[in-house]
């Protein structure tokens, strides 16, 4: 039986996203602050629609016939399993494109530094590939370390991004003379200090 992310899947999702905006605005957070996490929550919803499902579980009179079956890549840049050139390279980009957004938009959730960029991108991706691993079941997902380092590259090309932007936009608003306000200078506040 397979579990697709469905409505159920969705609610859970929304709903906890709510109780941790509700968390975050008790904690004196900005509405621009939570105009961002929720952005950034939706993205994340989004990833995990992408990453954990479809989930395969089998019928309860089958559990026996189901076993732990894992198809694991440790090897880097081997992509032997993938015979048609065109669908290997739509997944090398994918995987990129995938975590750009986290690249790009953590800063405005977080408070991090430029090297907290040298281990969270690797921690994004082996998290993205760990959580595949527990629901691996039935040969749906794999545990592939190039999916890590593709994802991987994509948060620091997000980063990179964001690092281009935050320029162009204190560069801009210097040079105009720009007193940003409201959600504009939280974006300031952010990009200062990046």
């Amino acid at each position: 039986m397979l579990y697709n992310f469905d409505q159920a899947a969705l609610f859970v999702c929304l709903t906890t996203l709510a109780m941790l905006l509700i968390i975050l605005r008790f904690q004196k957070r900005s509405f621009s602050s939570l105009l961002f996490c929720l952005i950034f929550g939706i993205y994340m919803i989004g990833v995990v629609s992408v990453v954990i499902f479809p989930i395969a579980m089998p019928d309860p009179g089958a559990l026996e016939q189901w076993g732990f079956r894992p198809s694991i890549n440790l090897i880097p840049f081997n992509f032997g399993n993938c015979f048609m050139y065109d669908i290997c390279v739509e997944q090398i980009i994918q995987n990129i494109i995938l975590t750009m957004p986290f690249g790009f938009g953590v800063s405005f959730i977080a408070r991090l530094r430029a090297r907290d960029f040298v281990w969270l991108p690797l921690a994004v991706g082996l998290g993205f590939e760990l959580s595949q691993f527990m629901v691996s079941r039935g040969g749906f997902h794999a545990l592939d370390i190039n999916d890590v380092l593709l994802n991987a590259a994509g948060v620091w090309l997000g980063y990179a991004c964001f690092r281009a932007f935050a320029w162009l936009y204190l560069t801009v608003t210097r040079r105009l003379g720009v007193k940003p306000w409201g959600v504009f200078a939280y974006i300031q506040d952010v990009v200062s200090q990046a």
